[in-house]
């Protein structure tokens, strides 16, 4: 029988020998440049016009929800690291305040990565791949799994494991993603082609400003052009080039045989899990 799903508290709460806790939260107006940003925070992408436009809502109501902080024990005395909040702290800034709202909290470096992420996922804050980073910082330097993760930040782990595969996808793609020119949707779908397909379809797709559904049709050309040959008239240089094509699809070997009853058998060649993974998106098997 599967156990009971953890809360984002209950994860916080899991002290290990040595680690602090969390405590209820002590709440402070703090001079504004006692605060330092903390180095690996899941966005790592800011809109300088939403920034200005939250500057201005600050200017006219004040910062609504206390920015998380915690203690910094260094030598440098008094000072706090931002654990969620920095777009408030930097707006807060441009607003031209002295000293900002805080709720202090008491936590280890994990769980500072843990919360500083949760609250992103909460406000649906981050860009799919910002977000994909955030999930890759907390599983690969913070000893979390994906299961663990997921549990924590109330996702399904399947949810987890689709935003992670995004940064499998080539840097020049990511980067259309964070800009908005193509969705997570986009990207999920130019997984399984080669590298040089992704490239040539992505650029098309943002230029072109293409659907999912659009891109989608683009993706399965080579499947249509295998269906408007007749068997009669299929060359070796055919097959080849259509193997090709569905290699380029699937991001694995295919292999063609059309027999003279009009029937084609496609045989397609997994080598690794990962592969065999990537097959089945593509092919949309559930």
């Amino acid at each position: 029988m599967a156990g009971k799903r953890r809360s984002m508290a209950e994860f916080l709460d899991l002290a290990e020998p040595g680690n602090f806790t969390v405590t209820d939260g002590l709440k402070r107006d703090l001079p504004i440049e006692k605060l330092i940003p903390r180095q690996n925070q899941p966005r790592r992408t800011t809109d300088p016009t939403e920034l200005e436009q939250m500057a201005a809502t600050i200017r006219a109501l004040g910062i609504i929800q206390p920015i998380v902080v915690r203690p910094l024990d260094d030598q440098s005395g008094d000072r706090y690291q931002i654990v969620a909040g920095e777009r408030r702290w930097r707006a807060a800034q441009l607003a031209g305040m002295s000293a900002v709202p805080t709720i202090v909290r008491i936590l280890d470096e994990r769980r500072t990565a843990l919360y500083s992420l949760a609250e992103n996922v909460a406000r649906s804050d981050l860009n799919p791949v910002d977000l994909a980073k955030g999930y890759q910082s907390v599983v690969e330097e913070h000893g979390f799994s994906q299961t663990e993760l997921a549990e924590a930040i109330g996702q399904n782990v399947k949810t987890v494991n689709r935003v992670l595969r995004l940064l499998k996808l080539p840097d020049s793609i990511q980067e259309l993603i964070e800009r908005g020119a193509l969705t997570a949707k986009h990207g999920e779908l130019l997984l399984g082609l080669s590298k040089a397909r992704q490239i040539e379809l992505a650029q098309r797709a943002a230029e072109q400003q293409w659907s999912v559904r659009e891109l989608e049709r683009q993706i399965s050309k080579p499947a249509e052009a295998a269906q408007r040959k007749s068997p009669g008239n299929i060359t070796d240089d055919d097959i080849a080039r259509e193997q090709t094509l569905w290699s380029e699809q699937l991001g694995a070997a295919v292999k063609l045989r059309y027999s003279k009853t009009g029937t084609v058998r496609i045989t397609i060649i997994a080598t690794s899990l990962d592969e065999y993974q990537g097959i089945r998106e593509r092919l949309g098997v559930s």
